[in-house]
């Protein structure tokens, strides 16, 4: 999509598709086309489209019917009606019935995600045999995905609306309508004299993108008849502009970014300030579409910027806890993105006022007395002939002896009694003596072998929390 997108008004379905293709060449000779057909007015004629046109542009095409068995007998005469116009001009048809309502009800998911996921997954096992998946989203459609991005305060990316084509299973998702107008459609339809199906779940309110269809959009029509064809446009022009940002952000994240063995992902914070803002965003989306799958995710302006504040320094550590378990984390003037909770700390010896920071913390051991910040934690203990301390990880048998307690405890007992997460309990820190064993695992409990009063105590363990 290198072309410059020039503003005009389309007349009929045909020059709108061509308008598209000559744009971005989404459709090829030779391709294999699998289209999504609903029975509705859009996909009866973006079936119909490309089997009028299949000579010319040498491709061939088949069609796919989905029943989510929520609309009882209607959507089986649905699928019949898909069925029998394919039959009527040899078009190869497919179609599976899933019962959505059951899914629904033993995973608790919205009704309308389970039925995209399910669908979808079906089009993935058909895809072996085409080159494309071909959907009917038009000009509409596309500007109400547009509306609704904005007022999610999504991401540019989601505000650039509906891809024209991009990555689907062995192959591609297409949506060569994206230049055509609701209004074409129908004309096209009527020329020609197509039936088509209707959905009655396309006017009830309960559905964000059906109140935008019915209250917002006609408004805005009413200033300007050509808003969707607008609307299209500009989602090109955006798409553009951020394609080519995104490829000099790769080549930022290809140079500097290194995954640890562990899977998380590390950068350097200096490095990162360098680039420009636009190729920064662009820079952490393109490394979060590494750890997550969710679009929605994805497309999060708040998590976006919530990381962008991460790396706008290099003083002091700080972390972030993101969805699913993920974990951004600054420390050293390094970036790291990814599961890293579960990683072991690296076994440090614990010196006098050299201070060791591990996971969420700073420990220092120092003179007992010596003045220390309101919110640190403080252990007193006096060390023996020859003892030295450590931070480490748990170890398998670890056990800790607990204040009020007649033995030692399970290290493995106490996390499950503190309902600490499987995912951040290898990440705990652990002060240990190689003469009595577990001192304190560090933010959960301490032993009966440190104090927190000072008394006659030689030395004082300070904890200080150096995570956001």
């Amino acid at each position: 999509m290198n072309k410059k997108v020039e503003e005009f008004v389309m007349k009929t379905l045909q020059q709108a598709v061509r308008q598209l293709q000559q744009y971005t060449q989404c459709i090829e000779r030779g391709d294999r086309l699998l289209i999504a057909c609903s029975g509705g007015i859009d996909s009866m004629a973006l079936l119909h489209y490309f089997y009028e046109e299949k000579e010319r542009l040498h491709i061939d095409v088949a069609a796919v019917y989905v029943d989510h068995m929520l609309r009882g007998e209607q959507s089986k005469e649905d699928g019949k009606f898909v069925a029998q116009f394919c039959r009527a001009r040899g078009i190869q048809f497919y179609t599976k019935a899933i019962a959505i309502a059951d899914i629904v009800a033993k995973t608790g998911d919205n009704v309308q995600n389970v039925c995209r996921i399910k669908r979808y997954e079906y089009f993935e096992e058909l895809m072996a045999q085409h080159t494309k998946l071909v959907t009917a989203h038009h000009a509409d459609d596309q500007l109400e995905t547009m509306l609704m991005a904005m007022t999610k305060g999504s991401s540019l990316a989601a505000l650039s609306g509906i891809r024209v084509r991009r990555p689907f299973a062995q192959g591609e998702m297409v949506r060569p309508f994206l230049f055509v107008t609701r209004a074409q459609i129908e004309a096209y339809m009527n020329e020609r004299g197509l039936l088509h199906r209707e959905d009655p779940s396309n006017a009830k309110l309960v559905y964000t993108r059906n109140r935008v269809r019915h209250t917002v959009t006609p408004l805005l029509k009413k200033e300007n008849e050509h808003i969707a064809t607008h609307a299209a446009q500009l989602s090109i022009q955006l798409q553009q502009d951020d394609m080519f940002l995104n490829e000099l952000a790769e080549q930022y994240v290809t140079q500097y970014v290194k995954q640890q063995a562990s899977g998380a992902y590390h950068f350097e914070i200096n490095m990162f300030q360098r680039m420009p803002l636009a190729l920064q965003r662009r820079f952490i989306l393109i490394l979060l579409s590494y750890v997550y799958k969710d679009v929605n995710v994805l497309q999060s302006h708040a998590l976006t910027t919530s990381l962008l504040t991460l790396c706008s320094t290099v003083n002091g550590n700080a972390q972030l806890h993101l969805p699913n378990g993920v974990v951004a984390r600054r420390q050293y003037g390094n970036m790291l993105i990814g599961d890293i909770d579960n990683e072991e700390l690296e076994t440090r010896m614990l010196l006098p006022y050299e201070p060791v920071r591990a996971a969420d913390y700073e420990i220092v051991l120092m003179q007992a007395g010596t003045t220390v910040l309101a919110t640190d934690d403080v252990y007193y203990i006096t060390l023996t002939a020859h003892e030295q301390l450590y931070i480490r990880s748990r170890e398998h048998g670890d056990r800790i002896w607990l204040k009020g307690m007649e033995q030692p405890k399970k290290v493995a007992r106490l996390f499950i009694d503190e309902k600490i997460p499987v995912a951040r309990r290898q990440a705990i820190p652990l002060l240990v003596s190689n003469k009595r064993g577990i001192l304190s695992v560090i933010g959960v409990r301490a032993s009966v072998y440190v104090s927190d009063v000072q008394q006659c105590h030689q030395w004082q363990i300070v904890i200080r929390t150096i995570a956001l």
